[in-house]
C-alpha cells in the first residue's frame, strides 16, 4: 500500500516520499516541449487567417480561441520583459487614455467598453506572444514568417487568377480572396508582407531564395496595382525603395532596378488601370475630412470619446469612418489622444532606426514608413478587431519590442540566433 501512495516509512517510522512517477514526468516534459510549437503554429495561422476565412469576424474568433487561450500562459512573462521599454509604456498609456475617453462618449455603453477593453488585452497579448516566440527560437520564428509570406503570395496569385477568370482583365478593379472587406484593406496587408518579403530577399544566402521572395514582392505590387489601391501602391514603392537603399548588400542596385522595371512595365502595359485610378480623383475623402475636422474642433482637447459613433454625411452618403487614422484619433481622443499617439509613433521610428543600424536590417523601420503613409487615407481605428491595423501597425510594434533586447547581427546577415535566444518557455 505504501508503494501505491508513493511513500514509505523508514526504520524510524518517518514517512519518506518517493519521486513522482516517470510517466508523469515524461508527459509534463513533452507538454512543455510541444507548447511553443503549438503557439507558433497558431500565431502563423492567425497571420494568414485574413486569406483563409471568408467572414469578417473569423480572424478575431480564431485569435481569441486559437492563439490567446494558448498564449495566456506567457502573458505575464511577456509584460514583465517588455514593461521597461518606453515604447511599450507609451502604448499602454495611449490605450488606457482611449479607454478612459469612453466615459465622456455619447452614448456611454458598458458592454461596448468591455469589448474595447478585451480587444486591448488581445493586442497586448499579441505583443507578448510575439516576444515569447521571437526569444524562444528566433530561427523558427523567422521561418514561420517566411512561410506566412509564401502563403500570402499564393493568396495574392490566386486572387488575381480567379477574379479575372470571371471578370474583364484589367478593366475591372481586383477583389481579393479572404475575410477583409475591401481591396484597399487587402492591399494594406499585402504591403506589409511585401516589405517582409523584400527583407528576407535581401538577407537570403542563396539565389533561389532571393528570387522567390523577389517574385513574391512583385505579386504584392501587382495586387495593389490591379486593385487600384493608389495609397497602398505608392506607399509600397516608397517603403521598398527605402529598404533597398538602406541595405548594405552589394546587389541592391539589382533590386532597385527590378522595382523600377516592374513599375514601368505595369504603367506601359496596363495604362488603362492608371487612367481609371486617376479618373476616380480624390473621391469623397476631402469632404469627409473637412466635416470631421469641424466636428473635432468642437471637442479639441479630449475629443468625443472612443465609443462615440462618427456619422459624416457627404453627398447623400453617411460614413462611419474618417479614412484617416490621425484625424480619427483626434476626433476620438482630442489633442491629448493625438499627442499620445504621435509619441508612440515617434518612439517606434526612433527605436526602429537604431535597431536597424545595430542589426543591419531596416525591415521594421520601412514597415513603419509604409504604415505612416497609408494611415493618411485609411486604418481608421487602432483598438479594433483584427483587420489591416493589426498587420500594419501592431505587428511592426510587436516585432520591434521583441527584437529590442536581442544582440545586433554581426558578419553575414543570417538568423543563426537559436542558441542565444532559447530560454525555457514560461508556462
Amino acid at each position: 500500500s505504501s508503494q501505491k501512495t508513493g511513500s514509505a516509512r523508514s526504520a524510524c517510522g518517518q514517512r519518506v516520499k518517493h519521486p513522482p512517477d516517470d510517466t508523469t514526468l515524461t508527459s509534463s516534459n513533452s507538454l512543455k516541449r510541444a507548447f511553443p510549437y503549438l503557439l507558433l503554429t497558431g500565431y502563423g495561422l492567425f497571420l494568414c487567417s485574413y486569406f483563409i476565412f471568408d467572414e469578417y469576424s473569423e480572424p478575431y474568433r480564431f485569435f481569441a480561441r486559437g492563439v490567446f487561450l494558448i498564449g495566456v500562459f506567457v502573458f505575464a512573462g511577456g509584460v514583465r520583459a517588455t514593461w521597461r521599454q518606453p515604447l511599450f509604456q507609451a502604448v499602454i498609456v495611449y490605450m488606457v487614455y482611449l479607454l478612459l475617453s469612453a466615459f465622456w462618449s455619447e452614448p456611454m455603453e458598458w458592454f461596448r467598453l468591455g469589448q474595447k477593453f478585451v480587444i486591448s488585452v488581445y493586442i497586448i497579448s499579441f505583443i507578448t506572444i510575439t516576444y515569447f516566440l521571437a526569444h524562444w527560437n528566433h530561427r523558427q520564428f523567422e521561418r514561420m514568417l517566411r512561410l506566412c509570406v509564401a502563403f500570402a503570395s499564393l493568396a495574392a496569385l490566386l486572387s488575381i487568377v480567379f477574379f479575372y477568370r470571371d471578370h474583364p482583365f484589367p478593366a475591372t478593379r481586383l477583389e481579393g480572396i479572404g475575410a477583409l472587406t475591401n481591396v484597399n484593406i487587402f492591399a494594406n496587408v499585402y504591403g506589409i508582407f511585401a516589405i517582409l518579403a523584400m527583407g528576407f530577399s535581401l538577407r537570403a544566402e542563396t539565389l533561389p531564395q532571393r528570387t522567390l521572395f523577389l517574385l513574391a514582392v512583385g505579386l504584392f505590387i501587382c495586387f495593389a496595382w490591379f486593385g487600384q489601391s493608389r495609397t497602398a501602391f505608392v506607399s509600397m514603392l516608397i517603403a521598398l525603395s527605402l529598404l533597398v537603399g538602406l541595405s548594405l548588400q552589394q546587389g541592391k542596385v539589382l533590386y532597385a532596378s527590378a522595382l523600377v522595371i516592374l513599375g514601368g512595365a505595369l504603367i506601359a502595359i496596363f495604362p488603362d488601370v492608371l487612367e481609371q485610378a486617376l479618373l476616380r480623383g480624390q473621391g469623397l475623402r476631402p469632404l469627409i475630412w473637412a466635416q470631421a475636422w469641424e466636428e473635432a474642433k468642437s471637442a479639441p482637447l479630449i475629443g468625443h470619446g472612443l465609443l462615440s459613433m462618427i456619422a459624416v454625411q457627404s453627398q447623400q452618403h453617411v460614413f462611419e469612418t474618417i479614412h484617416n487614422a490621425y484625424l480619427q484619433v483626434l476626433w476620438h481622443g482630442g489633442l491629448i489622444g493625438l499627442c499620445l499617439f504621435l509619441v508612440v509613433l515617434t518612439l517606434a521610428f526612433c527605436n526602429a532606426w537604431t535597431q536597424g543600424r545595430q542589426r543591419r536590417d531596416y525591415t521594421i523601420f520601412c514597415m513603419l514608413v509604409f504604415t505612416a503613409c497609408i494611415m493618411m487615407t485609411g486604418v481608421d481605428t487602432l483598438i479594433a478587431r483584427p483587420r489591416d491595423q493589426w498587420m500594419v501597425f501592431w505587428l511592426p510594434v510587436a516585432l520591434l519590442l521583441s527584437y529590442q533586447s536581442m544582440a545586433p547581427r554581426r558578419g553575414p546577415v543570417t538568423t543563426q540566433c537559436t542558441a542565444i535566444y532559447r530560454p525555457e518557455p514560461e508556462i
